[in-house]
C-alpha cells in the first residue's frame, strides 16, 4: 500500500511538472453561428428590436439592451468583449470605421462559410448547400491533428449537427461531437457529459439536430478539464437559429451568452496550468445577414450576407484593440493562421488559398 501511494504521489507530481514544462501552444476557436457584425460593434439594433413581431417583449428587451451610445449598448450586449477583449487584445470588421473582413465564398451561408474557414479556401464548385454530405476538403484541426506535437489532442464540440460532415468525422481522425442527437465522444464519460447527453435527449427539439448552446459550452468545459485537448474547436448555434425564427430578442440574447461563455472558458483556461499563458483564442463567424426586414435572412439573395469579423487574444496576441482601415479580410485567412499559430504546415489544395492574419508572426 506504501509503495502504491508513493507511485500515486511521484505520478502526480511529474504528471504536473510536465504540464507546465510543455510549451506547445493551445489554441481554442469559436464560431458564433451568423452573428451581424452590426450587433458587435453596436449593440441593439434601433430597426428591429422595437419592432413588436421581432420582440414581443418590448420593453423587457429595450430595459436590457438599449443604451444611448453604441459604446453603451455593445457593452450592454457583450461585456466580455468590449470590456476585456478590446483590452487585451484585437476585434476586425467594424465597417463603420472602414475595417473590412468578409467571406470569399458566393453562397454566404453556413456549410460553405465553414469549410472555407477551416479548410482555407472557398470550394464553391462542390460545397454549395448544407445538406449532410463528408467534407472532400482537409480542415487545418485535421492536419494539427496529424502532426507530431498535436496529435490526439485536438476535440471539437459544435451545436449543429452538420459540423460532424464539414470537419468529415469519418475522416479527420479526432473526437467530433455535434447535434443533438450525438452523444459524448469520450470515454468512459464523466458525470456531467452523461447528465449532459441525458439532456439532450429529453429536451424538446427546436431546431432538427442543432443542440442548445450551453449544452455544447458545457461538453468543451467538460473536454478542457478531464481531456486537455491543445487545440480545441467550439461552434455555437443559437444566434442563427433564433434569427431565423424572427426572433431577436432571444437572438440578442444568445450573443449575450455567448460572450458569457467565451469569458468562461477564458477564465478556466487562466486557472489551468495547462493552458495558463500558452493559449490563444480565435473567434469568428461564417456569414453574415441581412439589414432591414432582411435581418433574419442570409445567402446569395441577400445582400451584405458576406459581412464577418474576427477577434483574437491570448498568447503573442498584440493589444490593438478595435482595428480601422484595413482589409479586405477573408474568413478563409483563418485557417492559415491557426496553423501559424501551431506551428504546423498547412497547405490546402485548392484555389486562392488565404494567407494568414497580420498579427500573426
Amino acid at each position: 500500500m506504501k509503495k502504491l501511494f508513493i507511485l500515486l504521489a511521484l505520478t502526480a507530481i511529474f504528471g504536473n511538472v510536465k504540464a507546465q514544462t510543455d510549451n506547445d501552444r493551445r489554441v481554442i476557436f469559436i464560431m458564433l453561428d451568423g452573428l451581424r457584425w452590426q450587433e458587435l460593434f453596436n449593440g441593439a439594433d434601433t430597426a428591429i428590436i422595437n419592432v413588436k413581431r421581432y420582440a414581443p417583449n418590448t420593453k423587457g428587451i429595450t430595459d436590457l439592451y438599449w443604451r444611448p451610445t453604441q459604446d453603451e449598448r455593445r457593452m450592454a450586449l457583450m461585456p466580455f468583449t468590449w470590456g476585456y477583449i478590446k483590452q487585451h487584445g484585437l476585434i476586425i470588421g467594424n465597417r463603420w470605421k472602414n475595417s473590412l473582413m468578409q467571406v470569399s465564398n458566393k453562397y454566404k451561408f453556413s456549410y460553405p462559410g465553414y469549410s472555407e474557414t477551416l479548410c482555407g479556401w472557398a470550394d464553391d464548385e462542390r460545397i454549395n448547400s448544407n445538406d449532410n454530405v463528408p467534407n472532400p476538403n482537409i480542415n487545418v484541426l485535421e492536419v494539427a491533428n496529424k502532426s507530431k506535437k498535436y496529435k490526439n489532442s485536438v476535440m471539437a464540440y459544435a451545436c449543429w449537427g452538420t459540423v460532424r460532415y464539414i470537419l468529415n468525422d469519418e475522416r479527420c481522425g479526432f473526437p467530433v461531437q455535434a447535434g443533438k442527437y450525438m452523444p459524448t465522444t469520450t470515454e468512459p464519460p464523466s458525470v456531467i457529459e452523461t447528465f449532459l447527453d441525458d439532456m439532450k435527449r429529453e429536451m424538446v427539439e427546436f431546431w432538427g439536430d442543432v443542440t442548445l448552446d450551453y449544452i455544447t459550452y458545457r461538453y468543451a468545459s467538460e473536454a478542457m478539464k478531464n481531456h486537455k485537448p491543445k487545440v480545441l474547436y467550439v461552434s455555437f448555434g443559437e444566434t442563427d437559429e433564433f434569427a431565423h425564427n424572427g426572433r431577436y430578442d432571444h437572438y440578442l440574447m444568445a450573443a449575450t451568452h455567448n460572450d458569457s461563455f467565451i469569458q468562461r472558458l477564458w477564465q478556466q483556461a487562466q486557472d489551468d496550468p495547462f493552458y495558463r499563458d500558452k493559449t490563444t483564442f480565435i473567434v469568428t463567424c461564417d456569414h453574415g445577414r441581412g439589414i432591414g426586414k432582411q435581418w433574419t435572412d442570409h445567402g446569395t439573395n441577400t445582400d451584405l450576407s458576406e459581412e464577418t469579423w474576427l477577434m483574437a487574444f491570448g498568447k503573442d496576441i498584440p493589444a490593438l484593440g478595435e482595428t480601422e482601415n484595413n482589409g479586405p479580410f477573408y474568413n478563409k485567412q483563418i485557417a492559415p493562421t491557426i496553423a501559424a499559430l501551431l506551428g504546423i504546415d498547412f497547405k490546402p489544395e485548392g484555389k486562392d488559398i488565404g494567407k494568414k492574419f497580420f498579427f500573426v508572426k
